[in-house]
């Protein structure tokens, strides 16, 4: 396949062959040239194929391929699709068999742009499946062809790590100044080691923070695995997790995870000067293909994480919930029901409505019709079941669906119970009157194909039946 290359240093354009006002276009213009020139020949040292991407329409032309450690298929992609996102899509699902989906996002054209807009040279580490079915680390690298602000390409360069490192593999120091490898760890982790799976030791590789009595700097030293670890457990640990952890961590329960699985992952507490941390250990193989290379184990702190995780449920439980009840609100609710029917759950849709509620509001005040909306909510999201998705309509309706309600005889039994905790709700401000509500329900067998809007009609129609008759009453709709 013959490189369709764009940027030579001797296509540059002779200023004499302008007008003496354009003279300085040509220069500048030149001066971008030489530039990508140089940046390419740079990478062109140790990345065997490089393309430069267009930043504005992403489309690729390659400038370089050595043909050694070049995927044919992986060219081929590249002129199939054109595009910069839509290649790289396709080059990840194909040939990255560690960590895809974050590579997916970490090599997205805005993830890169954002990386390299200052004029930084960003790299990305993985695993590549050959054109010949071998594993081998790759890296692809990404800088822009030019000056920050003065250049509408950046470039992509792959090269092949394994080749360069092959030679130095068994040295452990240049494993330490090959962290890269395993950027995921390298990246993100205070402290990481190097255990191997054939003695039960290891060694530190990185420590940028206390971790326990007995562990000092990276070096040569090799510690044993049980020891080390259970010492941290019962340094570290908060008291609570130490049981979990120290099963969770045991030389065997990592060895039998590194045999299922390309990465083992868990969370779990600190105890730190008085105060709960929270950390997160992963394992890693050095090379999936053979454990017998040694595993990686790296630690981090995950405070940051865990408060925004928080932030999000409880912003995720604001915007779902009826602030005056407490329950679902409308909209939730609603998209909750649509989704159980859309999966095929069956059950009973109830819609209840509180009987003469604005005789209520305007002999009592709005202050206890309030307390009743509160009552009755609290009512019927106590007696149905913790699966059941309890919401209000809105003003002095709520509704129900009871998954795996599927006969008439069972819902009603359950409705009536909710009319027996309403009929004896506590409000003093109400003196003698009675508070009842009116039902409609309508149920939704395992076969059955309709659309919300019609089960919500039918119960709906149901309730303006169950109105006629007084105190608490429900209609069924067949």
């Amino acid at each position: 396949m013959q490189s369709d290359v764009v940027v030579k240093e001797d296509e540059l354009l002779d200023p004499a062959d302008y007008p003496e006002d354009q003279r300085q276009l040509v220069l500048d213009f030149n001066e971008r040239i030489r530039r990508i020139t140089g940046i390419v020949t740079g990478l062109g040292k140790e990345y065997h194929t490089i393309w430069l991407v267009d930043i504005n329409d992403l489309s690729m032309k390659l400038y370089r391929s050595t043909g050694e450690s070049t995927s044919r298929g992986a060219l081929e992609l590249g002129y199939r699709y054109k595009n910069y996102d839509r290649m790289m899509e396709e080059y990840v699902d194909t040939y990255v068999v560690d960590r895809s989906e974050s590579v997916q996002k970490d090599v997205h054209s805005a993830a890169v742009m954002e990386r390299i807009k200052d004029g930084s040279l960003y790299t990305v580490d993985y695993m590549r499946m050959t054109d010949d079915g071998m594993l081998s680390y790759h890296q692809m690298a990404f800088a822009l062809a030019g000056a920050p602000g003065e250049t509408d390409k950046f470039i992509l360069a792959y090269r092949d790590i394994d080749k360069s490192i092959r030679k130095h593999i068994a040295d452990k120091q240049y494993l330490r100044e090959q962290l890269d490898i395993v950027n995921a760890l390298s990246r993100d982790y205070y402290n990481i080691f190097k255990v191997d799976i054939n003695t039960g030791t290891m060694v530190i590789l990185k420590l940028d923070g206390y971790v326990t009595k007995g562990m000092d700097k990276p070096s040569d030293k090799v510690y044993p695995y049980d020891v080390l670890y259970k010492q941290y457990v019962k340094d570290r640990v908060y008291t609570e997790d130490q049981p979990a952890m120290l099963e969770a961590m045991s030389f065997e329960t990592v060895c039998a995870k590194m045999r299922q699985q390309d990465e083992y992952v868990s969370s779990y507490r600190v105890w730190d000067n008085g105060e709960v941390h929270y950390y997160q250990f992963t394992y890693i193989p050095v090379n999936p293909a053979n454990l017998s290379s040694g595993i990686l184990a790296g630690f981090k702190n995950v405070d940051d994480v865990v408060e925004s995780a928080r932030e999000r449920e409880a912003l995720a439980i604001l915007a779902e919930t009826d602030i005056m009840t407490g329950i679902l609100n409308r909209g939730s609710g609603e998209r909750k029901v649509i989704d159980a029917i859309a999966n095929g759950h069956a059950g009973m849709f109830c819609i209840m409505d509180i009987d003469n509620f604005k005789f209520i509001n305007d002999n009592f005040g709005h202050d206890v019709g309030d307390k009743v909306i509160r009552g009755i909510a609290d009512v019927i999201s106590n007696e149905f079941r913790e699966r059941d998705i309890v919401f209000r309509l809105g003003g002095d309706e709520y509704a129900v669906f009871a998954q795996n309600i599927t006969d008439e005889e069972a819902g009603r039994m359950v409705i009536e119970r909710v009319f027996s905790k309403i009929s004896s709700l506590q409000i003093p401000e109400l003196e003698d009157h009675d508070v009842s509500v009116s039902a409609g329900a309508s149920i939704l067998s395992t076969d059955a194909h309709i659309e919300f809007e019609d089960l919500y009609k039918k119960a709906d129609s149901c309730v303006y039946k169950s109105k006629a008759v007084d105190g608490c009453a429900v209609s069924f709709c067949h």
